[in-house]
Parts: structure tokens; sequence; C-alpha cells
């Protein structure tokens, strides 16, 4: 949990619990199953005080329901739902949870949870618009992208 000086911004496991379940109860969440399991599964890890067994392969058995075969080096499950899971945070916290002063992140490079409480909540929206805004263009085929080259088809090559 993210412990800060001042003793108002330590967040208490109820606060994040309700920070959670307004997100997984969101729109965006209730048509996912398996991003609410997979959510609910790291923060009750982290809360347990079992940050440490957030691995690819307790997450696939655990929260995803991989059968005990699961190796996450030939199956990218959980890199896949962990992207699509930052993406889910990134929008609900751009939109419907903006005002929300309970933030829960799932860091680029790790799927250990982390949460904040925020007290300036337009910043957050911004950047979580921009993100939205940002990924958006990276999809976008390469005519409407600026960051991508465009790939030569087979009758443009010769």
């Amino acid at each position: 949990m993210t412990a800060a000086n001042d003793s108002s911004d330590v967040l208490t496991a109820e606060e994040i619990r309700a920070a959670v379940e307004r997100v997984v109860t969101s729109p965006g969440f209730r048509r996912s199953p398996q991003l609410v399991a997979f959510l609910r599964f790291v923060v009750e890890s982290v809360l347990g005080g079992k940050a440490g067994r957030i691995k690819s392969y307790t997450i696939g058995i655990e929260a995803l329901r991989r059968g005990q075969g699961f190796d996450p080096q030939i199956d990218p499950i959980v890199r896949v739902e962990a992207g699509r899971l930052r993406r889910a945070l990134a929008s609900y916290y751009a939109g419907e949870g903006a005002r929300r002063s309970v933030t829960i992140e799932i860091p680029l490079g790790s799927y250990v949870p982390t949460f904040c409480r925020c007290k300036n909540h337009r910043p957050l929206a911004v950047l979580g618009a921009i993100l939205i805004r940002t990924i958006r263009i990276m999809r976008a085929p390469a005519r409407m992208n600026p960051f991508r080259s465009p790939e030569r088809s087979p009758r443009q090559s010769g």
C-alpha cells in the first residue's frame, strides 16, 4: 500500500476494498469477469501480505482459472489481461472514476497494484484521457498513425 508522511494519506484495507468494488461494478468491468477476477486477486494478495506471490503463474492458475499445466512462457493470457486491466483502469479513472479519491494502478513491468489517495482529481482525469487517446492512436491503422511506418503490401513491393 502507498504510505505517505501525512497519516491521512495512509489507505486502509477497507478504503481499498471499497475502491475495488466501485471499479468492478462500473460498466466497463461488469462485462469482463476475467478483469474483475484479475483485479480482485492482485488486490487481495497485497492486502493479505502476499504481494511476493503475484506472478504470471499464480495469476493464471488462481485468478484466470487456467489448469495446472499452464505455462506463462507459452500462454500469454496473463500479459494480455494485464494490458486490458491497465487500459480499463485508465478508462475508468478518466471517466466515471475521475472524482474518486482512491486510485488503483497496475504499473508497467509488474502485476502488483499500487494504491493512491488523490487530493487533486483533475490532473488524473486529464492524464487518463491523454492515455486513452494515445492508446487509440497507437492502435490506428498506419495511414492514420504517425508513430507507425506503413506496412508494404505484397503488391507494393518489387
